[in-house]
């Protein structure tokens, strides 16, 4: 599918997923809850899921499947072995990450979207479970990709691709154009400073253990405004 095929997102849905990303961002909203998901001595997977094991750059890895793990997901037992031994689907799932644009999302062109593509889908194609037919682990996949990649792909799970009404789910398409849209927007990038500093604020001896990348903490709130319920007057 060439670039000019891509679906592409309406202004209306890029506002509607802007003013839902600076609610989510917002030091009231945010302060807490990023400070309970980088908590290292809590249960979230904030503080381990980039960083956790060795990462390597240019290969998916046992550690790598480890880490998917901690976000709810599972990794099938054929994938987790096309994924990490010697074959065509290892050679082939580890050219196309090493083949990744090397900027940001908010610097990648559209041939960088493609290159997002053809990993995205074969770690997606690999992913799937062994004869059961339709099988669409796209949520497993964009964790995957995150992982490898953190300032490249967005989560993209259900429920942040719900908050920001990326709908229907599903559409990667769409959807990385809405977060590189985003994550060139000068309000978001600020929003995410401040939701930051919030979190680290008045931790009370937490030791918290916050991404380095502006997009994972972007992930964390959206995911987090949703999954962990309001505090009636709770500090930022």
């Amino acid at each position: 599918m060439t670039q000019d095929e891509w679906s592409r997102p309406t202004q209306e849905r890029l506002s509607h997923a802007k003013s839902q990303a600076l609610e989510a961002l917002s030091p009231e909203r945010s302060g807490w809850r990023l400070r309970r998901y980088y908590d290292a001595a809590g249960d979230y997977a904030g503080a381990s899921f980039v960083s956790m094991g060795m990462n390597d750059p240019r290969v998916i890895a046992p550690d790598d499947l480890f880490a998917v793990t901690l976000l709810s997901v599972g990794v099938p037992a054929g994938a987790a072995r096309l994924l990490t031994e010697e074959g065509e689907t290892k050679e082939a799932v580890n050219e196309a990450l090493r083949a990744l644009a090397t900027a940001s999302l908010q610097h990648v062109d559209e041939d960088g979207l493609h290159d997002m593509e053809v990993f995205y889908r074969h770690v997606k194609k690999a992913l799937a479970k062994a004869r059961v037919e339709n099988s669409n682990p796209w949520v497993t996949a964009s964790k995957l990709c995150a992982r490898k990649r953190p300032d490249l792909f967005p989560v993209r799970d259900n429920v942040v691709c719900e908050l920001l009404g990326l709908l229907p789910k599903g559409d990667y398409q769409v959807d990385w154009q809405v977060f590189r849209h985003l994550m060139a927007d000068s309000e978001i990038l600020d929003a995410i400073a401040m939701a930051t500093g919030a979190a680290t604020e008045g931790t009370d001896g937490s030791v918290l253990v916050v991404d380095q990348e502006p997009l994972r903490v972007l992930d964390a709130a959206l995911w987090s405004s949703v999954m962990m319920p309001d505090r009636s007057g709770a500090p930022a």
